[in-house]
């Protein structure tokens, strides 16, 4: 039986090499939507609202809602998001060849999300009034799932929305998780579920995908996963499906039915698009890549982080930890107690879910409490060691 499996991990394998051997005619890099220009997010509206009227939206939204419990709460989380968020935007490129899927950097933004430029009239827009839109992107669009609404938004906290998860804390988890399922975990239960609880109205419900902010959503956590994998990670694919069978590379992807193993290189096969920036492939000094504070404070990022005493280096950025020439430094300048830092601001706690969120993805309760007790912690162990955020 062992041969038997081993043999079928082999085969797997070569599959995705073949699949991303056939390569990209076209590559489309997708960006920072605050990075764009006027000029080029008016384009990028043009496409979603032809595509709407064409009822895409409606088409999305519908795929979404059907596979809902196929694709949350277990590991084909990462790889369907991947493949669906391709199909979207592979379709955008029917109205404009170079249309890509922008992403926000919501790290960047999570102390004070509804004070984000995202949330708009420039961009996305911002709170519903009366729950519909009327300002951004989609106001006055009509959403025609799972019937015809104008699109819904309603923040968490009234005018204003809870605290995402920092920076830091995601960094942490990219450092600490080396298998799939552990990392789908402290992402799905922390930021993805966060940023959908935090805008309200469709983001809170099965069919999320109506509200464009959904994508830009996705494509971070996308993003962010192309960077965990860049870190040996670049085929680690294990956990199991809803039905508590075995996810493999060879494993069929819901509603698409493609192998989990052709999403895993970004650049091959279908995955014809790749992040600005690219990655980093030095985990003790990724900070900056999974979220780019504002330039005048760019190098507190990493500065700030290796000035925490090495007992929470150790804890909570193990592989910043290892490396002896920040340890050497550290020892020699600074007290084992409390860093050096003067720039920055205090951690806050991010809200926890709610418990209707838990119930309607079907989560593990304790794996939950577990995960919220863990980024208490966190919080709480940096703002005793004095730790700084320049975010």
């Amino acid at each position: 039986m062992k041969v038997f499996s081993i043999c079928g991990v082999v085969v797997a394998q070569l599959l995705v090499q073949l699949t991303n051997a056939q390569g990209c005619s076209t590559i489309v890099t997708r960006r920072d939507i605050m990075s764009l220009s006027q000029q080029e997010w008016n384009q990028i509206a043009y496409v979603l609202r032809r595509m709407n009227d064409d009822g895409w939206f409606r088409y999305f939204a519908d795929i979404h809602n059907y596979e809902f419990g196929n694709i949350h709460g277990n590991d084909h989380f990462f790889p369907w998001h991947r493949r669906y968020l391709r199909d979207f935007e592979e379709v955008g490129q029917r109205y404009d060849s170079n249309f890509a899927v922008p992403y926000w950097d919501e790290l960047r933004d999570s102390r004070n999300p509804a004070g984000s430029p995202v949330m708009s009239d420039l961009r996305i827009g911002g709170n519903g009034f009366g729950s519909c839109v009327r300002d951004g992107l989609q106001q006055g669009w009509t959403m025609a799932f799972p019937n015809p609404h104008c699109l819904n938004r309603l923040y968490d906290m009234g005018n204003q929305m809870h605290s995402w998860y920092s920076p830091e804390y995601i960094y942490s988890v990219m450092q600490r998780n080396n298998d799939m399922h552990g990392f789908r975990e402290n992402i799905e239960f922390t930021l993805h579920g966060s940023v959908h609880l935090g805008i309200g109205g469709d983001m809170s419900t099965p069919y999320s995908s109506n509200d464009f902010a959904f994508f830009l959503h996705h494509a971070n956590l996308d993003r962010l996963w192309d960077q965990w994998q860049s870190w040996g990670h670049a085929s680690t694919m294990d956990g199991r499906d809803r039905n508590g069978n075995p996810i493999g590379l060879g494993s069929a992807i819901p509603h698409y039915g493609d192998a989990v193993g052709s999403t895993m290189q970004l650049g091959s096969g279908r995955m014809c698009f790749r992040y600005a920036g690219g990655t980093n492939r030095r985990q003790n000094s990724a900070m900056r890549m999974v979220s780019q504070p504002l330039a005048s404070s760019a190098n507190d990022a990493e500065t700030n982080l290796a000035r925490l005493p090495p007992n929470l280096l150790q804890k909570w950025f193990p592989h910043v930890a290892h490396q002896s020439s920040l340890l050497d430094a550290a020892n020699s300048t600074r007290s084992s107690v409390a860093p050096a830092i003067t720039n920055g601001k205090k951690m806050v706690y991010p809200a926890p879910l709610t418990d209707a969120w838990v119930s309607m993805h079907r989560f593990d309760r304790e794996k939950v409490a577990k995960a919220m007790q863990e980024a208490r912690e966190f919080v709480e162990d940096l703002n005793d060691a004095k730790y700084l955020s320049p975010y």
